[in-house]
């Protein structure tokens, strides 16, 4: 009679659970266990009771010992997977999902959650591979198809993730993951039905507020009044969020409105004084179009109101060295604590204020937390060649670091990809956040775009890239770039910049590559007596720095021409005298 209570008693906690009276459940399953101890099947239906009521440590408890009594059980494994990537632990997750693949190969949530669990962990190959795998089992499950999709997408393949996104559609039409993701790529690639799609992503999704921030950027290419419209409709209704009050500055700024840029942000913190994440967008906002000492005093008034953070301490104090208010930067990071960012951004303030050898100290302790720093790698290499050590040598000067080519592609063909590439420009000033200065940059990822000579150009591109690799001298472990020497090349971000002008590129660094790159599509006519206008510079200091570092290297740049070069050499160019200078951009990482 016994065992048939404990089967009713169990069987009464199975029918709770499925109904959701999940404390019901939880009584009837700790009854079983008094009556019968522990048993692997109640202790799973008690970590999972526990898990839906929020009790982690009781439910990690229970898959724990569920596992120890019945390692073999698959879906025991699985559930206890998606417990663990649900607490963000993806490495016990990665565990229990091989766990449940190791008893059955085949099944499809562990793989989907194995897949996941090495995507969160960095090990973006492996997962992509266990998709593929996933989907060639069952290439008509929509989930894993859409799992695959947004893992291409989060690493740059566009066209891959479009295709995969199309056969989750094919299968799920309605699916909403599908549909976004879908009108995201078509957004990124520049394709002409994105605001259609993101209309349907907005029909499924009606309270998502990024399928509502999508639906308001595809609107840019039906006119900036319709994009206008449609970002304050977002701001309307979550008016907390400081992403779209980013991209309605940023839309302001590139048409021309730079006084009033930032008023959406100036109102929704006269409402929200205390959300830190409003007033830092205000503060990065002013600090890309160089009114750092607005910046900074944007910094005082967010810690005015929300207390001594030291996160606006950082950001005055950077904004503070940026905008030249050099004793009020010494001030506030001699307050700092020892915070993420802060000794990059205090060593490039004692290279300003000549005191490289503590710009020095700073920056070996940066490159110790952080060996691939690419800002503590730019700003070590200025503090070298200030005070004349040979290892700016090592940095710099080796051969083939640094690389130029001619792009095998004829005069016609180039013109027509330049004028192609011209009609992105829709902006009508240089961009927030950028090194542009008089002239206009392409949004999204260029190399990803739809058109068939976008596709052209990064075939013939990448070539280049490869051939320049091969160049490169041996590898080097210490070494910032030849560290990878024996990984494989692959795009970043890619962008097209159009000079006009007087417009130039300010010195910088493009902190999330190991090369960058500038292709010359387009250059005015040589005028009498304009010298290097519109050249480009490699590793001379930025001006407002005050170092009297002048560039390792120039490079003239000719149509059809390639320049290639590490991404932590700071470069920019002298002005164009007149005319219109085209060029192609992009980042290179390995792996």
């Amino acid at each position: 009679m016994q065992a048939l209570d404990v089967n009713a008693l169990f069987a009464r906690a199975e029918q709770a659970f499925a109904a959701g009276r999940l404390e019901q459940a939880e009584a009837h399953l700790a009854q079983v266990q008094r009556l019968a101890g522990d048993h692997p099947a109640v202790l799973h239906l008690l970590a999972l009771v526990e898990k839906k009521l929020g009790k982690t440590e009781s439910a990690r408890s229970a898959f724990a010992k569920a596992l120890r009594l019945d390692p073999r059980n698959a879906e025991i494994a699985t559930n206890a997977g998606n417990f663990y990537s649900g607490c963000a632990n993806y490495e016990a997750g990665l565990a229990a999902y091989e766990q449940a693949l190791a008893v059955k190969p085949a099944h499809l949530p562990a793989m989907r959650g194995r897949a996941l669990c090495l995507a969160r962990l960095g090990r973006t190959q492996e997962a992509r591979a266990t998709y593929h795998r996933a989907v060639g089992l069952a290439p008509k499950d929509a989930k894993a198809w859409i799992a695959l999709g947004a893992l291409e997408r989060n690493e740059g393949d566009l066209q891959a993730a479009g295709n995969s996104f199309d056969r989750a559609l094919a299968l799920a039409p309605a699916a909403p993951p599908a549909v976004h993701g879908r009108a995201r790529v078509a957004l990124e690639r520049g394709e002409k039905d994105a605001a259609r799609r993101f209309t349907e992503a907005e029909r499924l999704l009606p309270e998502d507020p990024q399928v509502a921030l999508g639906a308001a950027e595809a609107a840019l290419a039906l006119g900036r009044e319709e994009a206008l419209r449609k970002f304050e409709t977002v701001i309307a209704r979550f008016p907390g969020w400081a992403e779209p009050h980013a991209a309605l500055a940023r839309l302001r700024w590139e048409t021309g409105e730079h006084e009033t840029f930032t008023a959406s942000l100036e109102a929704a913190l006269s409402e929200q004084p205390a959300n830190a994440e409003l007033w830092s967008t205000l503060i990065t906002t002013l600090s890309g179009v160089d009114r750092h000492i607005d910046a900074a005093d944007a910094a005082a008034r967010a810690r005015a109101s929300l207390g001594e953070d030291p996160r606006f301490l950082l950001l005055e104090a950077a904004n503070a060295s940026e905008g030249g208010d050099l004793h009020r930067a010494d001030r506030l990071f001699a307050r700092l604590p020892n915070l993420d960012g802060a000794i990059v951004a205090e060593a490039r303030h004692r290279l300003k204020i000549s005191d490289p050898d503590r710009a020095e100290t700073l920056l070996e302790r940066a490159l110790q937390q952080e060996p691939e720093n690419v800002a503590a790698w730019a700003l070590t290499g200025l503090a070298w060649r200030l005070k004349g050590d040979q290892r700016a040598d090592w940095l710099y000067r080796q051969e083939s670091v640094v690389g130029l080519c001619q792009l095998d592609i004829t005069d016609g063909e180039l013109e027509t990809l330049a004028g192609d590439v011209a009609k992105l420009h829709h902006a009508s000033s240089f961009p927030i956040g950028q090194s542009l200065r008089g002239g206009t940059q392409t949004r999204g990822r260029l190399f990803e775009r739809a058109e068939e000579p976008m596709a052209r150009l990064r075939s013939i591109i990448m070539g280049a890239v490869r051939a320049h690799w091969q160049r490169l001298p041996a590898g080097d472990p210490a070494h910032p770039l030849l560290r990878h020497r024996n990984e494989t090349p692959r795009f970043a971000g890619s962008w097209s910049v159009r000079l006009t002008d007087g417009g130039f590129h300010v010195a910088h660094i493009h902190p999330l590559g190991l090369l960058s790159s500038a292709c010359y599509l387009r250059l005015p006519p040589a005028a009498p007596g304009a010298g290097r206008a519109g050249w480009l510079e490699l590793g001379g200091a930025p001006a407002d720095m005050e170092l009297g570092l002048p560039p390792l290297l120039t490079v003239e740049p000719r149509p059809g021409r390639l320049a290639l070069f590490p991404s932590y050499m700071f470069h920019g160019t002298v002005p164009v005298e007149a005319g219109e200078r085209l060029s192609v951009a992009f980042d290179i990482v390995a792996r």
